[in-house]
């Protein structure tokens, strides 16, 4: 089975969804990920009837950080989660991207548990609804939104709360132990989202089309699909390169680019 390909709407200028849409049919891409700001707005059901007239399939929904320091916030969270889960099922997506949220005072397996303990009645409804929740690894610069900055803290945060792992090169491909955290996230992966960095870059977010940089690329997705991964890989390019370059135009060779790299990975198998 070939990976899907989607385009993040978080890639693009902020636009009415149906002109996101159509921006992302125009490039030939056959999947969508949506925000779930943009669904709650513009409707879920309203949402998927405009991906199937497009014709495209929606690999995730963004939902960002789960907040959970606090009782009061933790109850917050878990009534903006589960109606995030309610809007993927709406629109078919596969899976639901988000973050830890940050641990505050706590010491990191304190807080691991206290995240596991106040997500899990989300983690039953996702699995009853049939929509996979994946935690992201984020770069420490983002501590308010999450506390889980390599792959192998994701992983280890995911099992704790019964969840899935999305893969988000871009934040972890540096990482020490990253040939073995991929082996240990491969088979509860909901996601791979790929970006580039060029070395020099200070400022986020400055990530880059991918093949613009210095990620392996070809190895990282060889060690991925060596797991038996086979599910959507999100392009999610943020920051100035993108958009100086033009949105069609490095996207598009954003596609071709991934295209090859997965072809060039299958003939290995």
């Amino acid at each position: 089975m070939t990976p899907i390909i989607s385009v993040n709407t978080l890639c693009l200028t902020p636009a009415p969804l149906p002109q996101q849409v159509a921006l992302i049919a125009e490039l030939g891409a056959t999947a969508i990920s949506p925000q779930r700001e943009q669904l709650s707005q513009f409707g879920a059901t309203q949402a998927r009837r405009l991906f199937q007239e497009t014709g495209l399939s929606v690999s995730l929904v963004t939902h960002r950080a789960f907040g959970f320091t606090t009782p009061t916030e933790a109850t917050k969270q878990r009534d903006r989660l589960m109606a995030t889960i309610d809007m993927a099922q709406e629109v078919n997506a596969a899976a639901v991207c988000m973050t830890s949220g940050p641990r505050g005072a706590m010491d990191w397996r304190e807080a691991m548990q206290r995240f596991a303990d106040e997500i899990s009645p989300c983690a039953e409804y996702a699995l009853a609804a049939g929509i996979d929740l994946g935690l992201e690894p984020t770069s420490h610069l983002y501590a308010d939104a999450s506390m889980a900055h390599r792959l192998s803290d994701a992983v280890a945060l995911a099992r704790a709360a019964e969840i899935k792992v999305g893969i988000d090169l871009f934040a972890c491909w540096t990482d020490s132990d990253i040939t073995e955290a991929i082996a240990a996230a491969g088979p509860m992966c909901a996601f791979v989202q790929l970006s580039d960095y060029v070395m020099g870059d200070r400022a986020l977010p400055c990530r880059a089309v991918p093949g613009d940089g210095a990620l392996p690329m070809e190895h990282l997705f060889q060690l991925i699909f060596s797991t038996g991964y086979c599910g959507p890989v999100d392009l999610e390019i943020i920051g100035p390169r993108l958009a100086a370059e033009g949105h069609k135009i490095g996207l598009r060779r954003a596609i071709t680019y991934t295209e090859k790299i997965i072809q060039a990975i299958s003939r290995y198998d």
